[in-house]
C-alpha cells in the first residue's frame, strides 16, 4: 500500500492525465502459445521440435540503470504447454559469461544474481500475479505479485520445476510450471505476461516490454499479452497435504526449568476451490524451522515492526497486510501466536480461503485459534478482506477483523476487539498518477468516539521526477489489536503509565533523477513529515514532531553506490522517557519538552559483482539533549557456488549531559552459509547485541529431499551478555512430506 494524501477533488482529474495505457503495451508486445505436439523433456537443452517451431519474444529493453535503449545482452523466450504444465524456454545470450550467483538457497539472493524470470497475470487485470525465476546455477525463486502492495511476496513457496544448461553463447533455462499452482478462470485465452533478465555481471536489468525506470520490473501494469491457441484447463484433483513430525529438546535457564523433550505432530493442507481460489488448512502448526529475527538497535521512543516469516501467513498475504501505510497496519499477522514480549502462544489450527471470486474480485477469509497460555487467554482471530476492481487500475478494498477472547469453549462477550476499513485506490493506466483515500474504525468496549483514522494522498511518478503528498488523521481511541500502530502510545517512565495521543500527519517526498552520459545515475531525495496534535502536547503550538532531510545518492556504473544525507528534527515530547538499554534505564529520565537536533551521515557500498564486497555508513550529530555517533561496517565474501561469509558490525555512542548516563552499544552479526547443492544447505547465524543484552547462536541445516519436502535440524542458544550466563537453549528436528 502506498502512503496517503489530500486533495480529494483530484480523483476527478487524474483519469484525464494518462497518456499511454496498458492496452497500448499489450498491443505492441504479444506472443502466441501453441500446445506441444510431443513430450517436452525438462533438461534445459531446448532441442525438441516444439521449441523450434514456437513463436519467440525478443528485443528486450533495458530497465536499469537506463530505460531508453535495448539491452546489449539479448534474450529470447519461447512458450508451450500440455495438459499439466506451462513450459517456458529462455536463451540468455552473453558473449563473455561471468555469471554471478549469490546463493543456492531457494528465494534468497535472486535479485543480486544473474537470472531469468517470468511474470504472469492470468486474469490479465493488472491486480495480482505470479513470479518464477531461475539463476544460471538452477536456484529457484517464486513469488506473488500484487498491485496493492509495494512489496512482492517472495516467501511464497510452491512446487514447480526448472533446469539450466550452459553454452558457448550464454545459458539456457527451461521452466515447467504446473497449472495446478496457478489460479485462473475458465476460458482465459489472454494472460498478461512479461520477462525479466538479470545481468548482474554488468549491473543491468532488462525486460521484454518497455518499463519506465521509476516502476518495478514486476509492475503488472506493463505486461504484454500471452495469447493461447485454446484456453488451458485447470488440473483436476487440486489438493496437497503436508504432514510433519518433529522433536524438540529445550531448557529455560532463566526460569530454572527442567530440560523438556516434546514431540510434535501436525499438518498443512492446500485444496483448490473452483478454478481460482485456494483453501489452506493447518493443524497444530510448527514454525521451529523459521530463521530467527535479526536483532536491531532501537533508538526510538516507540516499538518497531519486524517482518512476518511464518510460512502459513505468507501466501496471498497482501489481501490482509496491504491495508494502511507502513507505520499503521490494521492487520499484522505476528499478533497471532506471539505475546507482546515475542514469546510463543500455541496455535491450535486455522484456515485461510483466498483467491479470485471472479475476474474483478479477490477475497480473503482467515480464521485462527490460539490456546490459553500463562496470563494470555485463548483467542480467536478472524480476518475478511476483498479487492474489487472498478475500472482500469482502480479498486475498492475492504477489511473486517475480529479478535474474540474465549474461556474454555465459552465466548467472553465483553472481551473483543474489531476493526473495519475501506480503501479506494486509483492508478492511471500509464502508472504515472496514483490517488488513494482510506477510512478505518475500531470497535472496542467502552470506546465509541474518536475511534477512527483515515488518510488521502496523491503521487506523480515520471522518469526524472516524482512527488508524493500525504495527509492523515489518527483518532486517540483507534485500537489496532490485530495490527501495528507505531507511535500513539507514549510511555511515561516516571508515572509508569502510558498516555495515548491522537495526531494529524502530513508527509511530502520528492525524488529527482539525473542521467549523465558517463553512465552514472544520480538521485536526489527531499522529504518532510510532521505530526500535529491540537490538545495536550504543546500549549504554544500544535506541533508534536517534525523531521525533514535531503539525501544525495550516486549509483556508479560498476554498481558501487554512495550517499550523503542531512536531517533536522524537532520534537515536543509529551512525557519523560528512556531508551531501551540497561545503563540508560539506570539514569534519570529525559524530561518532557521540546528538542531540536540536526544529524548528517554518509553511506557507501563497493562493487556488488566482486566476490568481496564492503559497505559502511557513518552518522553523527545532535540527539535530543545530547549527541549520537554511529558507524556500521559490513563485509561479505562470496565463494561461488558453495559458500557465503558475512560480518556486520554496528556501533552507537550516545552522550548525554550530567546527570544522564552515556552508553556505547554494539551489535555484531557474523553469518556463514554453506551450499552442498541446490537442495542441501547449512546456515549458522550469530548475534551479539548489547542493547538487548543477548548473545544468540542459530544454526540450521535444511535438506529438501524432494520438491516441497524438507528435513530441518535447528539449534538455538541464547546467553546474557553483561552478566554472562545462559538464557535458553533448544534443539529441533522437523520432517515434512508434501503429498
Amino acid at each position: 500500500m502506498r502512503s496517503c494524501l489530500p486533495f480529494f477533488v483530484w480523483i476527478w482529474l487524474l483519469p484525464l492525465v494518462s497518456a499511454q495505457n496498458r492496452t497500448e503495451t499489450q498491443t505492441n508486445f504479444q506472443i502466441h502459445i501453441k500446445k506441444a505436439q510431443n513430450a517436452l523433456q525438462l533438461d534445459g537443452t531446448l532441442e525438441e521440435p516444439d521449441w523450434q517451431n514456437a513463436e519467440k519474444a525478443d528485443h528486450f529493453w533495458l530497465k536499469w540503470p537506463l530505460d531508453n535503449q535495448q539491452a546489449k545482452t539479448q534474450t529470447e523466450i519461447k512458450l508451450s504447454y500440455d495438459a499439466h504444465f506451462l513450459y517456458i524456454a529462455a536463451m540468455c545470450y552473453d558473449s563473455t559469461p561471468n555469471y554471478i550467483v549469490q546463493n543456492l538457497k531457494r528465494d534468497v539472493g535472486y535479485w543480486d544474481s544473474d537470472g531469468i524470470a517470468v511474470v504472469l497475470d492470468p486474469a490479465n487485470k493488472a491486480t495480482n500475479g505470479y513470479f518464477f525465476g531461475l539463476t544460471p546455477a538452477g536456484a529457484q525463486t517464486e513469488g506473488l505479485i500484487s498491485a496493492y502492495s509495494d512489496d512482492d511476496n517472495f516467501t511464497w513457496d510452491n512446487r514447480w520445476y526448472g533446469e539450466v544448461k550452459h553454452h558457448v553463447w550464454g545459458w539456457s533455462a527451461e521452466f515447467a510450471i504446473p497449472f495446478q499452482i496457478i489460479r485462473f478462470g475458465d476460458n482465459a485465452r489472454e494472460w498478461g505476461i512479461n520477462f525479466i533478465r538479470n545481468d548482474a555481471s554488468r549491473g543491468q536489468y532488462s525486460t521484454w516490454t518497455k518499463i519506465p525506470l521509476q516502476f518495478n520490473g514486476t509492475d503488472l501494469g506493463f505486461t504484454g499479452k500471452l495469447i493461447w491457441d485454446e484456453a488451458p484447463s485447470r488440473a483436476k484433483g487440486n489438493y496437497n497435504v503436508a504432514p510433519y513430525v518433529s522433536g524438540t529438546a529445550s531448557k529455560d535457564y532463566e526460569e530454572n526449568t527442567k530440560r523438556e523433550v516434546k514431540p510434535g505432530l501436525g499438518l498443512d493442507a492446500k485444496v483448490g476451490v473452483g478454478t481460482a481460489m485456494n483453501l489452506d488448512l493447518t493443524v497444530n502448526p510448527d514454525f521451529s524451522q523459521i530463521e530467527i529475527d535479526e536483532q536491531v538497535v532501537n533508538l526510538t521512543r516507540f516499538d518497531i515492526q519486524l517482518p512476518e516469516k511464518r510460512t502459513f501467513f505468507l501466501e496471498n498475504a497482501d489481501l490482509f497486510t496491504s491495508f494502511g501505510i507502513p507505520p499503521i497496519r490494521p492487520f499484522f499477522s505476528r499478533r497471532i501466536g506471539l505475546d507482546p514480549d515475542g514469546k510463543k502462544i500455541p496455535i491450535l489450527g486455522g484456515a485461510r480461503l483466498t483467491g479470485n471470486l471472479n475476474s474483478n474480485t479477490r477475497i480473503g477469509l482467515m480464521n485462527m485459534q490460539t490456546a490459553a497460555r500463562n496470563d494470555n487467554a485463548a483467542q480467536n482471530f478472524t480476518a475478511f478482506s476483498f479487492n474489487r476492481r472498478l475500472f482500469g487500475r482502480t479498486a475498492l478494498n475492504g477489511i473486517f477483523l475480529n479478535k474474540q477472547e474465549f474461556k474454555g469453549a465459552e465466548i467472553q462477550k465483553g472481551y473483543y476487539a474489531r476493526n473495519a476499513g475501506l480503501e479506494f485506490t486509483y492508478t492511471s493506466t500509464d502508472g504515472k498518477w496514483s490517488y488513494w483515500a482510506t477510512h478505518h474504525r475500531s470497535y472496542k468496549p467502552g470506546y465509541k468516539d474518536k475511534n477512527w483514522w483515515g488518510n488521502s494522498g496523491v503521487q506523480y511518478s515520471a522518469r526524472r521526477f516524482d512527488l508524493l503528498v500525504d495527509v492523515l488523521h489518527m483518532g486517540v481511541n483507534y485500537f489496532a489489536e490485530q495490527g501495528f500502530e507505531a507511535r500513539k502510545e507514549n510511555y511515561d517512565v516516571v508515572q509508569d503509565t502510558t498516555i495515548r495521543i491522537g495526531y494529524n500527519f502530513i508527509f511530502t517526498n520528492g525524488n529527482f533523477r539525473f542521467f549523465p552520459k558517463a553512465g552514472r545515475f544520480h538521485w536526489l531525495n527531499l522529504s518532510e513529515f510532521g505530526f500535529y496534535n491540537f490538545t495536550v502536547i504543546n500549549p504554544n503550538s500544535s506541533l508534536n514532531e517534525e523531521s525533514g532531510g535531503v539525501n544525495y545518492n550516486l549509483y556508479l556504473k560498476n554498481t558501487a553506490t554512495f550517499q550523503i544525507s542531512v536531517d533536522h528534527s524537532t520534537s515536543h515530547v509529551p512525557v519523560p522517557f528512556k531508551f531501551d538499554d540497561k545503563e540508560l534505564n539506570e539514569s534519570p529520565a529525559l524530561p518532557a519538552g521540546p528538542y531540536a537536533y540536526t544529524t548528517a551521515g554518509m553511506k557507501w557500498s563497493s562493487d556488488s559483482r566482486k566476490p568481496f564486497q564492503v559497505e559502511g555508513n557513518f552518522n553523527g550529530g545532535q540527539f535530543y539533549n545530547g549527541m549520537q555517533w554511529s558507524a556500521a561496517l559490513g563485509l561479505r565474501l562470496r565463494a561461488q557456488p558453495w559458500g557465503n561469509f558475512s560480518m556486520k558490525f554496528q556501533y552507537n555512542k550516545l552522550q548525554f549531559p550530567t546527570p544522564f548516563n552515556s552508553v556505547e552499544l554494539f551489535n555484531i552479526t557474523p553469518r556463514v552459509e554453506l551450499f552442498f547443492n541446490r537442495n542441501l544447505n547449512w546456515t549458522t547465524f550469530v548475534q551479539y547485541n548489547t542493547q538487548a543484552d543477548n548473545f544468540n547462536i542459530n544454526s540450521r541445516l535444511q535438506w529438501r529431499y524432494r520438491p516441497m519436502s524438507d528435513l530441518f535440524v535447528v539449534f538455538t542458544d541464547n546467553y546474557m551478555v553483561k552478566q554472562w550466563g545462559p538464557r535458553n537453549r533448544s534443539f529441533v528436528i522437523k520432517w515434512s512430506y508434501w503429498l
